[in-house]
């Protein structure tokens, strides 16, 4: 299968696969994927899934929607209606309006349309060794797929702090006023500021809500507009609110949401302004055929009521905090994070010579499903659905710890 895929995807470049023997997933229940060897794998890695794989109730949404009617977005239909409703009502007050697309990838170019007109300007600021999506507008924001010598001059770029840093309102204003000044001398200004708000391709990093919030207050300050990347910490996965913007007491210009808004049935969503949409319709229009479609729709309905019925915000607090104490005080590591997003730094020296890369094939071989993140690729990502309780800790940590000698 595996020749028969390269020979028709144009190989590994255009269609990425994980683990040096790519696995061949056939079913997936909860927190635990099987493959087609039979082997059953804990589920440490993919958020999409975000209330557990094939969770009967977003499948049942689908199913029976999908059995009615499935139709473009030009036509009226009630589930849409009520999302966009349930979605801006989890909003600061101002964020009133949604459009519905298929990923965060057409969310986050949606935006970056909006904040030009808005503003009249044609610079972006976004964090080093960032990701926002890989559209032809988005690709450029993405400062974790091409090196620094061909960064486009309308991209401005200032360093996260890393552990150890300087993360207060001075740092923030100092990083803001140092973009602005490359994108300036580029003939550019501040449209618009993107962030992730877990910092997960740098590492996941966990900044202060005073360098959050000068980082906004300073944006402003030369123009632009701020965009919350909620793609991979939304969903209450930082385990403290819905959304991880709201932790540090802001608020954004536009929400993007993506990747678990559907367990895994493609939807996603940009969420603004009321003023900012009219501005951009006023001589402008977007439409996506299949942007918050029937069956998308239902299923992200049902994952917010099982995220509400199920109270998975506080659980991913909850077992996010045992994770993390079972990694610092019972196996010895450096790991940062909230909620059930959790980066691990792998230093050889303290762990027994691996590399994050080689730890995560030595643990998919234990069994756990995990990924790689940060400049050096020396952070592992753990990311799991949120229904992960005590017990699925325990058999990531004794994993974890069997591979690592512990």
């Amino acid at each position: 299968m595996l020749g028969r895929r390269d020979a028709r995807f144009g190989g590994r470049r255009l269609a990425p696969l994980f683990y040096e023997e790519p696995l061949q997933v056939v079913s997936a229940a909860g927190a635990y994927v099987r493959t087609a060897d039979g082997r059953t794998y804990l589920d440490a890695y993919n958020n999409v899934p975000v209330v557990g794989h094939a969770h009967p109730a977003v499948v049942q949404a689908i199913s029976r929607q999908a059995a009615v009617l499935n139709i473009n977005s030009r036509y009226l239909h009630p589930n849409v209606v009520e999302l966009a409703e349930r979605l801006t009502a989890t909003m600061p007050a101002g964020l009133d309006t949604c459009v519905f697309v298929n990923s965060g990838s057409e969310a986050n170019d949606l935006a970056w349309r909006m904040a030009t007109l808005h503003t009249g300007n044609s610079g972006a600021i976004v964090t080093d060794f960032s990701y926002h999506g890989v559209s032809a507008a988005t690709s450029p924001m993405s400062t974790n797929t091409y090196p620094p010598s061909q960064r486009p001059s309308h991209i401005g770029v200032f360093a996260p702090p890393m552990p150890g840093d300087a993360d207060d309102d001075r740092a923030a204003t100092e990083a803001i006023r140092g973009a602005r000044a490359s994108l300036r001398g580029a003939g550019h200004d501040v449209a618009l500021l993107a962030v992730d708000t877990i910092f997960s391709s740098a590492g996941v990093l966990e900044p202060t809500d005073d360098y959050m919030r000068a980082l906004v207050r300073e944006t402003r300050a030369s123009g632009g507009l701020f965009l919350a990347d909620e793609v991979q910490a939304g969903f209450g996965r930082g385990g403290r609110s819905l959304w991880r913007f709201q932790d540090f007491g802001i608020t954004p210009d536009f929400v993007t949401l993506g990747k678990p808004m559907g367990n895994g049935h493609p939807i996603a969503a940009l969420i603004t302004r009321r003023e900012i949409a009219e501005r951009f319709t006023a001589v402008d229009e977007y439409f996506s055929t299949f942007g918050g479609n029937p069956v998308s729709s239902a299923a992200a309905l049902t994952v917010l009521d099982i995220i509400e019925q199920s109270g998975l915000v506080a659980r991913s607090g909850q077992v996010g905090e045992e994770l993390r104490g079972r990694l610092r005080d019972g196996l010895g590591l450096t790991v940062r994070g909230q909620g059930l997003f959790a980066g691990i730094d792998i230093r050889p020296g303290d762990t027994a010579g691996f590399t994050a890369g080689a730890l995560a094939e030595r643990l998919r071989e234990a069994g756990v499903l995990v990924g790689t993140t940060g400049r050096d690729g020396q952070v592992l990502k753990v990311r799991p659905p949120l229904i992960w309780e005590s017990e699925h800790v325990e058999v990531f940590t004794e994993a974890l710890g069997r591979v690592l000698g512990r």
